[in-house]
């Protein structure tokens, strides 16, 4: 009887200790801030959904206490800082067509027109790169309509907004 019972305490103490081990494990597997880049997809209300290098689309929430740089529209490549449970603390605008860097003025963009969604245009460049090109109302086409498969030459702006829009290879 005796051996039962240590027995029992020996168990009893082995799982309380298992269950502790496990409960830490699970505080330092705890996801903490997180940052992404993508390309702003669609704007909902509260929620931005951006597409992740990755091609994950990720909804993330955005309010008044979210620190915004500028205004964003769909299309543009954005850096957002947000907690594990998908609320924007920060959002920046990152330059594509520079890699990062704070570009003087317009930048060309020549290659491959692999897709258009809405007001984004997806381009291969020379280098192999997609670029996702914002183009409205304010874009200058040139040389009539554009359709995937087009090889084009864009002006674009810092904002990967393109300014102006023309095919590379225009047939004469």
């Amino acid at each position: 009887m005796k051996k039962l019972i240590g027995q029992f305490v020996l168990a009893v103490v082995f799982m309380v200790g298992v269950t502790a081990v496990s409960y830490a494990a699970d505080k330092m597997a705890a996801p903490g801030p997180q940052a992404i880049k993508g390309d702003l997809l669609k704007i909902e209300g509260e929620f931005y959904v951006v597409q992740t290098v990755t091609g994950k689309e990720v909804r993330v929430h955005v309010d008044k206490t979210t620190n915004l740089d500028g205004t964003f529209k769909t299309g543009e490549e954005l850096e957002i800082q947000m907690t594990d449970k998908g609320h924007a603390f920060s959002i920046k605008h990152v330059n594509a067509v520079s890699g990062g860097m704070a570009a003087p003025g317009p930048q060309t963009v020549k290659g491959d027109l692999l897709k258009i969604e809405g007001e984004s245009y997806v381009v291969r460049d020379l280098k192999g790169k997609e670029v996702r090109l914002h183009v409205d109302q304010t874009t200058k086409l040139e040389g009539g309509a554009f359709k995937t498969g087009d090889k084009i030459e864009a002006q674009v702006s810092d904002k990967n907004h393109a300014v102006s829009m023309a095919h590379a290879n225009p047939a004469k």
